[in-house]
C-alpha cells in the first residue's frame, strides 16, 4: 500500500469570527458544501449546543462564520459537528508521553478508516485570544491532537461506551479548547474535568515541565490518571485504566488490539524508564508485532498520520501515512510564526 500526503496544511488566524469565515470561504471555493442533516442529528446537536455555549462559546462563533462563508445553514453545520463521535464509531489510536531527563517526548498514531484520508488536515491555528498551535484532524473546526506554543500536547483515543450517549461536548471541540486555552496539564485537566461529555474518550496531556496525565471522560464522570510512582511516562490506547471508569466502558466492544498496543508501548517505555529520544519514539510508533502501526487491510483501516514532538521548545515531526513507511518530516510553521511575532513586538 502506498503512503499518502495530508491534503491540506491550512493556516487560520484572527478572531474566532475571522478564522471561521476565512477557512469556510477557502473550502467553499474548493467545492465544499454542507448537506442538510437528519432530524435526529439536528435534535441531538441542539441539546449539545447548550453545553458548548457553557464550555467553549467562542467555537460557536467560528462555526457560525464558517457556515456563512459556505452559504450554509448554521444548524446543519453546527449540529453535524456537535454530533461527531456521538452517533458513530470513534478512531482507534495510540498515544504516549515520556520525560527523558531533559525534555518531554510525545508520540501519537491516529488510526482510522482509509476512506477518511481525503479529509485529513494539519492546521496552524493562531487565535487572537488564545494560544497558537499545530493540530491535526479529519474534522474541520475540531482537532484530534496537537501541540501549542506553551509546550502543551494533547491527543484523544476513543473508548467503546457501555451507556447511551448524552448531550454534551465531543472530543474534537474539547481538544480544540485545550489547545487554544490551556498552557499546562493542570489547566487542561481542570477544564476537561468540568465538562459534560457526549460519550467515552481518553485525553492524554503532557507539558514542557514534565507533567503528564490521561483524563478519562464519560457521560457520567471524569477521572484523571497520573503516571505510576517512579515512572516518568504515561500511555493510553482505546480502553480505560481507572478502576472507577471500567463500568463506563463496553468490554464486549473494546478494540481487539487496544490492550496489545498499550502493553507494547508501556513495556518499551518501562524498559528505558522513559529515557527515550525521537528515534526511539519512531521505533515504538512503527511497531507491528504489537499492532501500534496499524494495517487492518480486511476493514481498510490503519494509521493515517503519526506525530512525534519534543515540548521544551516545541519541535514537531509528522509522518503522513504509516510511520513504518512514511518519513517523519519537521513541521516548523509554529516556530516560524512565533519568531515573527517576537520580532514584531521588539521596540
Amino acid at each position: 500500500m502506498k503512503t499518502w500526503c495530508i491534503l491540506f496544511h491550512p493556516r487560520v488566524r484572527g478572531t474566532y469570527y475571522e478564522m471561521g469565515h476565512r477557512y469556510g470561504a477557502i473550502l467553499y471555493k474548493h467545492g465544499f458544501r454542507v448537506k442538510g442533516q437528519r432530524t435526529e442529528i439536528l435534535e441531538f446537536g441542539r441539546k449539545c449546543e447548550r453545553e458548548v455555549k457553557r464550555f467553549f462559546p467562542e467555537i460557536l462563533q467560528e462555526i457560525q462564520e464558517f457556515a456563512d462563508a459556505c452559504h450554509a445553514s448554521y444548524e446543519d453545520l453546527a449540529y453535524f459537528i456537535l454530533n461527531v463521535g456521538a452517533l458513530e464509531n470513534e478512531p482507534m489510536c495510540s498515544v504516549f508521553a515520556a520525560y527523558n531527563g531533559s525534555d518531554v517526548v510525545f508520540g501519537r498514531n491516529y488510526d482510522f478508516y482509509y476512506s477518511f484520508k481525503k479529509f485529513v488536515e494539519s492546521y496552524l491555528t493562531c487565535p487572537k485570544d488564545g494560544y497558537w498551535s499545530i493540530g491535526h484532524s479529519d474534522i474541520f473546526v475540531g482537532r484530534e491532537d496537537g501541540i501549542n506554543e506553551k509546550g502543551l500536547a494533547t491527543a484523544i483515543t476513543g473508548v467503546a461506551p457501555k451507556k447511551p450517549v448524552k448531550p454534551g461536548i465531543n472530543f474534537p471541540l474539547a481538544t480544540r479548547l485545550v489547545l487554544d486555552k490551556c498552557a499546562t496539564v493542570k489547566e487542561a485537566a481542570k477544564a476537561l474535568s468540568n465538562a459534560h461529555f457526549t460519550r467515552t474518550d481518553n485525553y492524554l496531556l503532557a507539558d514542557r515541565e514534565g507533567n503528564m496525565a490521561v483524563v478519562e471522560a464519560s457521560q457520567e464522570k471524569v477521572r484523571v490518571c497520573k503516571p505510576q510512582e517512579g515512572e516518568p511516562f504515561i500511555a493510553c490506547t482505546d480502553h480505560f485504566l481507572h478502576p472507577e471508569m471500567l463500568e463506563m466502558e463496553s468490554q464486549n466492544e473494546r478494540c481487539w488490539d487496544s490492550m496489545p498496543r498499550y502493553t507494547t508501548i508501556y513495556n518499551a517505555l518501562k524498559q528505558q524508564n522513559g529515557k527515550i529520544d525521537i528515534k526511539t519514539a519512531q521505533k515504538i510508533l512503527s511497531n507491528h508485532s504489537g499492532y501500534v502501526c496499524s494495517h487492518q487491510r480486511n476493514i481498510k483501516l490503519g494509521t493515517l498520520w503519526s506525530i512525534i514532538a519534543t515540548l521544551k521548545k516545541p519541535q514537531i515531526l509528522r509522518a503522513e501515512g504509516h510511520p513504518c513507511r512514511a518519513k517523519y518530516k519537521p513541521d516548523n510553521r509554529l516556530n516560524k510564526v512565533i519568531r515573527k511575532r517576537q520580532r514584531q513586538l521588539k521596540p
